[in-house]
């Protein structure tokens, strides 16, 4: 016999509803929520003047560079002077560009700009630089060539491997002793004679120091006033250094590929071993007097402090300049041959240099140095 359960009761009006629950009490609007205030945006970043002032001084020293590489065989004095500017200055520049390429461990993202910013200008400086020797010395032009860095196009293809070689870096324990010991055994590759290769594998140690300094090391040169002098001390005591070694009557002369970074040991007549030697007493003289030139470079906002965020119009637009006076035979003149000549030349070299890092200089030469190469990238999605 089944048993009849009892039926709930029908809610009385204005009762609770059936299962005993009370209704809840009406709503009452309230004053609203109130809303965090919004916050300002965070001020941009201030570029660090004294990166903006090595900058400037290290292109300034890559202009004079090439300008006494002309004049050097006709005086011992700029070849002296040539020597110690090749005994640090690209390796320093190499060195703030690793320091600036932290991104390129950090984030993907970073590489896109590789494309835009190096291999496009690249190419239209490569052939600027090509049609000048077909337009002034008569030289034929040969597209393959295009594959082949002319002049001081080496530095953005170097720059290139670099970058894309960041990645590797940060995950060795020893990066730096890792890329001394590539740099060392890499003089004695058979790939040494392209000279830009050479280059991008001797001068890597300094990429990969400024790619995993530690920010406190990299700033330490500038953190007494004493140490200021004692840069300037040592750069001037370079000189009449170089000016004896140079001479070959005290020690060896000095081979030029050493400083250059530009060729194998085997083109500089070398055995692997003394080689070695050499290559790693040029990395020696580079870590010396490229510290005493950060630590002799101003701290403070000055009136070029904002050249030196122009560098590389100063680096691409430069070399045409000194080529076609070069090329054009100016500097065969006997004037360059005397003092007065090599003055006016150094001279010179420091105006072109301060000129192409100007304002209206960018304005004019945007498109081509900064070209819109974006336009080639795919846009970017969000990634899981």
């Amino acid at each position: 016999m089944t048993e009849t359960l009892p039926q709930p009761r029908p809610p009385e009006p204005g009762g609770p509803p059936a299962g005993g629950l009370a209704p809840a009490p009406p709503a009452v609007p309230g004053p609203p929520a109130a809303r965090p205030a919004p916050q300002p945006p965070a001020p941009p970043r201030q570029r660090d003047a004294y990166f903006d002032n090595v900058k400037f001084f290290l292109i300034l020293l890559v202009v004079l560079g090439h300008v006494w590489e002309v004049l050097r065989d006709e005086s011992h004095a700029v070849n002296a002077a040539y020597s110690v500017v090749y005994g640090f200055h690209m390796p320093v520049f190499v060195f703030v560009s690793g320091y600036f390429a932290r991104g390129f461990m950090r984030s993907t993202d970073k590489f896109k700009v590789i494309f835009p910013t190096l291999v496009v200008p690249y190419v239209i400086f490569d052939v600027l630089y090509r049609l000048q020797l077909v337009y002034i010395r008569g030289n034929e032009f040969r597209l393959h060539e295009l594959f082949r860095p002319q002049f001081l196009m080496w530095f953005l293809v170097a720059l290139v491997l670099w970058r894309l070689s960041a990645p590797l870096w940060g995950h060795l324990r020893h990066p730096v002793a890792v890329s001394v010991a590539l740099a060392l055994v890499a003089g004695s590759w058979s790939f040494n004679s392209d000279s830009t290769l050479c280059r991008a594998a001797g001068l890597l140690p300094f990429f990969v120091l400024g790619l995993t300094i530690r920010p406190e090391l990299a700033l330490a040169p500038r953190n007494r006033e004493w140490t200021r002098w004692a840069g300037f001390a040592v750069l001037l005591a370079a000189l009449p250094v170089a000016y004896v070694w140079q001479r070959g009557t005290v020690a060896p002369e000095i081979e030029r590929g050493v400083l250059l970074w530009n060729r194998g040991y085997e083109q500089m007549h070398f055995g692997a071993v003394e080689g070695m030697g050499y290559r790693l007493l040029a990395m020696v003289i580079a870590v010396v007097l490229g510290t005493a030139f950060l630590a002799a470079v101003p701290r403070g906002r000055a009136w070029y402090t904002a050249l030196g965020t122009r560098t590389m119009y100063v680096y691409l637009l430069h070399g045409l300049i000194v080529k076609t006076l070069d090329y054009g035979g100016v500097f065969d003149a006997h004037f360059f041959n005397t003092p007065a000549g090599v003055v006016a030349a150094t001279l010179g070299a420091l105006a072109v240099g301060v000129l192409l890092g100007t304002a209206p200089v960018q304005r004019l030469t945007h498109w081509v140095i900064e070209p819109k190469g974006r336009w080639l990238l795919k846009p970017s999605h969000g990634r899981t």
